[in-house]
């Protein structure tokens, strides 16, 4: 009786329809956040499993008095700390689709449709990143001497669960490819015994980077870092110098970023590139954030380049607006992918390539894994190219408007102009002269009152000597307005927070 499927179809729809009035009423209340402090929140959401089970609408009725008021809402417009957008109705409905039809990405007799349009789905993305794609391309056994080689410089790729994952997928080749040209096989022999390979990346990067050398046992310490400008993109002439030091051959890899996580900052693609191809170096792009601006008909020179790369990063729950988790990884040269081939007789036997059967399995570091492609393909279904892409651009223009009255404040200091759409800043009274150490702490303060006073969800994080606050705008709703009213609320509550700082002068405005 609690099983989808004909019998419960019914059932199915009388209790989708109550949850998403619920739904309908937690939106309707329009509240960024007011579930209050994280003890308050705590002491709310404690949970109780019993024996015997409840009736579903004693359950939704906790959901809706309990869990929803302690959850930041991501489509108000004032909700604006991290890469955390709200997202589009079309997400929503393909995550019903999804969920319902329960289909499994990792054999193609669990995924029959889906396997296709997410094949699809990868070309058009590679093709969006002017890789070289070709429909009839397989991926082939490297016993298979007859493989056309032209064939094997088709890319290809596969969704992911994030930027995280993406990037692992991204060292995990790389670092295949590196000791293979040496003579190793560390997929099946392990890295004992090995040589260091160094990753560089910039000093701004996503710490995905570290960790994810660590999990494929290549150590942190393999990582170092490039120095970055002002305005956090990787200086060319230390990169050159990092390859100079550690010899070309020892180089795994290089990561480059088109939008760091505090400043949006892009690397000089195009540049990277050159030197990454000059001296046959792996080149990672992670586009997580970045990526969006494929579709952007204003900002989409600021990626130029990106089609130098041997493996790109994209996020579709970031800057595409859609539910979490979506995201893939796109490979230049899919023959790239051998290097992680397994087969199991009942999920991708090699008959099956024989037949040309797609077995999704082959490409992902996951086993069973959600058709989270759906929801990209419907939400492009709808809104074509060039909407979608004029949704990112309002972004970036707000962001650029916030800049502007931030820069006009008096009491705040604007650390930096936006590159893609996150403002960094501080409050610093004009009148008022604290150290360093109150500084921040005041910050701090003023974006933890924000949000559990239901007024805004602001971000901070530390950026060179400064505790800073931070935009993050990814919500088209969101207006100069909107950016003007939160700032006069910090300002309110900095001064507020001021009267606790004994013996210290202030001007209230």
């Amino acid at each position: 009786m609690h099983l989808l499927n004909e019998q419960t179809s019914e059932q199915y729809l009388t209790h989708m329809h109550k949850t998403s009035a619920i739904i309908k009423e937690w939106l309707n209340d329009n509240n960024v956040y007011s579930g209050g402090t994280p003890q308050q929140v705590q002491a709310a959401t404690s949970i109780n499993i019993q024996p015997q089970g409840r009736d579903i609408e004693a359950i939704l009725a906790d959901i809706q008095d309990t869990f929803l008021p302690n959850c930041v809402s991501t489509a108000h417009r004032h909700c604006l700390a991290h890469l955390h957008p709200p997202t589009l109705v079309i997400g929503q409905i393909a995550e019903m689709i999804i969920a319902a039809t329960n289909q499994s990405m990792d054999s193609w007799n669990q995924s029959p449709a889906a396997t296709y349009i997410e094949k699809d789905l990868v070309e058009w993305l590679c093709q969006l990143c002017q890789f070289e794609t070709c429909d009839e391309v397989q991926i082939h056994s490297q016993t298979d001497a007859q493989v056309d080689n032209q064939a094997r410089h088709k890319s290809g790729g596969v969704f992911t669960s994030g930027g995280t994952q993406s990037n692992l997928m991204g060292l995990l080749l790389a670092r295949n490819k590196f000791y293979t040209a040496k003579g190793t096989d560390v997929h099946k022999e392990g890295m004992l015994g090995q040589p260091r390979g160094i990753i560089l990346c910039s000093d701004q990067a996503h710490f995905s980077i570290e960790k994810n050398a660590a999990l494929l046992g290549l150590g942190v310490q393999c990582v170092e870092k490039v120095k970055t400008d002002a305005s956090g993109a990787m200086l060319m002439s230390h990169l050159q110098q990092k390859i100079a030091e550690t010899g070309a051959d020892n180089v795994m890899a290089v990561i480059a970023t088109a939008g760091t996580t505090d400043l949006g900052a892009i690397d000089p693609l195009t540049d990277i590139g050159n030197i990454c191809r000059e001296h046959k170096i792996w080149l990672h792009i992670d586009a997580a954030w970045g990526g969006a601006l494929l579709l952007s008909q204003r900002y989409r020179h600021l990626i130029e380049g990106i089609q130098a790369a041997d493996s790109i990063t994209l996020d579709f729950h970031k800057h595409f607006f859609l539910p979490i988790s979506c995201g893939a990884f796109l490979l230049k040269n899919q023959q790239d992918f051998e290097s992680i081939r397994h087969h199991s007789e009942y999920l991708n036997p090699p008959d099956d390539e024989k037949d040309n059967i797609p077995n999704l399995v082959t490409y992902s570091l996951q086993t069973t894994r959600r058709f989270d492609a759906l929801k990209l393909w419907m939400a492009l279904d709808l809104l074509g190219t060039e909407d979608y892409g004029a949704l990112i651009d309002n972004c970036l223009r707000t962001a650029r408007q916030a800049a502007e009255l931030i820069e006009n404040h008096a009491d705040f200091v604007l650390v930096h102009q936006p590159i893609i759409s996150s403002i960094l800043f501080y409050f610093k009274p004009k009148n008022t002269v604290l150290p360093d150490d109150q500084l921040s702490q005041l910050n701090r303060q003023i974006a933890q009152d924000l949000l559990v006073n239901n007024i805004a969800n602001v971000a901070t994080t530390q950026f060179e000597q400064h505790l800073c606050l931070k935009f993050t705008i990814l919500n088209p709703n969101t207006q100069a307005c909107d950016i003007n009213n939160i700032i006069e609320q910090m300002t309110i509550t900095g001064f507020d927070r001021l009267q606790n700082y004994e013996g210290q002068h202030y001007d209230a405005p």
